[in-house]
């Protein structure tokens, strides 16, 4: 019974003093500067190289992020498309909208909302903006 309530004891932290005090023998020894020496309390150093593996990891991180991943095509192809462009979109609704967009040398205006995309009409005038 004195094993169990000295392991409870040690793995809640309670100080082993504390424990002999009260007649509980400890199946580890109390020593423990004697028997590791004075470093083994010291977790400076394990905290150093916890704070340089995190850095590491966020580096990685950044640089996966910023370069590697734009650089992969999910879904896209590789070439560079540009016969679609949109033009403009136009909010009607949080939920609805109308583009316009340039395919090849058309312009169309279509309606997009939740449910449905449609073409409202083909936009007839010159390809350039007006200033």
């Amino acid at each position: 019974m004195n094993f169990i309530i000295s392991m409870i004891a040690l793995a809640l932290g309670i100080y082993p003093s504390l424990l002999l005090a009260q007649g509980v023998t400890s199946p580890v020894p109390i020593d423990t500067v004697a028997e590791f020496g004075q470093s083994s309390m010291d977790f400076s150093w394990l905290f150093i190289k916890m704070i340089f593996a995190m850095l590491v990891v966020i580096a990685l991180a950044i640089v996966l992020i910023r370069f590697v991943i734009p650089r992969l095509a999910f879904g896209r192809s590789k070439l560079n498309r540009t016969d679609l462009q949109v033009i403009d979109r136009i909010p009607l609704d949080p939920k609805k909208s109308l583009y316009v967009l340039q395919v090849e040398n058309r312009r169309l205006l279509i309606s997009v909302s939740e449910n449905h995309i449609g073409l409202v009409t083909e936009l007839k005038g010159t390809d350039e903006k007006e200033d």
